[in-house]
């Protein structure tokens, strides 16, 4: 009698614990997972997206640091050039800082543009944490750098960001005005980087909700053998922005080395690009 009370407990508790096994005990658990899922990467994609290396520059050269709104500064590189009629601003992507691209941005200044780069919040000789809001601010708070201390006009900004660094150019760049805008290696949005599918009813970096809403030249850059981003997301974004715009389908190409891949068809593509969208006039961004 012993074993059998023993075996009743047992068998008691764990029905108390899991159940009687039913489809509707497996969906709502099934919807569980789910929704135990999102909020695990709603919390922590911020950790995810954003992976700062150490760094691997120091200040001057160059190199200098501005205040954002809550009084944490940002470091910024200015590639400046006196003759230079149109001036880029360049986003970065995830595991990079203001040094390791340094050497790739050199030949824009070398073909005709003035050119400025920062880091986000966390990265290099930035201070504080990194986040999505942080980003989206701190790119901002170049942009009115820019037009406010240096007396930029909007009209000759470029915005050019590169997978990361895309889609804190795309949500800028809906909000305020400028030239032109290049995404380069960009995602549709931050959880289909990762998912491919939609698995959400909400998700992070918009980039197909923000490029719809640019009212400027549009340039979209993607490596046709992209193993992180798939193309397809490249091409979808293209679709989904207004004319004028145009798309640089880089040859083998991978996520990393659409530069490298053929750098003297990379800078025709941009010198064209800011050539026409130099030349183009058209009403500013909707607010």
């Amino acid at each position: 009698m012993t074993g059998q009370r023993k075996i009743f407990a047992a068998s008691g508790w764990k029905k108390w614990l899991v159940g009687d096994f039913t489809l509707r005990r497996l969906a709502c658990s099934l919807i569980e997972v789910y929704l135990c899922i999102l909020g695990w990467a709603w919390l922590f994609s911020d950790r995810i997206a954003f992976q700062p290396p150490e760094p691997t520059y120091a200040e001057g050269d160059g190199v200098y640091r501005i205040a954002t709104p809550n009084g944490e500064h940002i470091a910024v590189l200015g590639l400046t050039n006196a003759a230079a009629s149109q001036v880029v601003l360049y986003a970065h992507g995830n595991a990079e800082d203001i040094g390791c691209v340094r050497e790739t941005l050199e030949p824009y200044r070398a073909a005709g543009f003035e050119i400025y780069t920062f880091d986000y919040r966390g990265y290099g000789l930035s201070d504080g944490s990194p986040s999505t809001r942080k980003a989206y601010e701190d790119l901002d708070t170049l942009y009115r750098h820019l037009v406010e201390q240096k007396g930029i006009p909007p009209a000759r900004l470029i915005l050019h960001g590169r997978s990361l660094g895309a889609a804190v150019v795309l949500h800028v760049a809906s909000r305020r005005p400028a030239a032109g805008v290049i995404v380069e290696s960009a995602f549709l949005t931050a959880f289909r980087a990762r998912t491919q599918i939609p698995v959400s009813p909400f998700d992070k970096m918009r980039n197909d909700r923000e490029i719809r809403r640019l009212n400027c030249p549009v340039l979209v850059i993607h490596g046709e053998d992209d193993q992180t981003i798939p193309t397809w997301q490249g091409k979808r974004l293209y679709a989904l922005a207004r004319e004028p715009k145009s798309a640089y389908w880089a040859p083998q190409a991978d996520h990393d080395d659409v530069l490298v891949s053929n750098e003297a068809e990379y800078w025709r593509q941009l010198r064209q690009f800011a050539a026409s969208a130099g030349a183009l006039s058209r009403p500013q961004n909707r607010p």
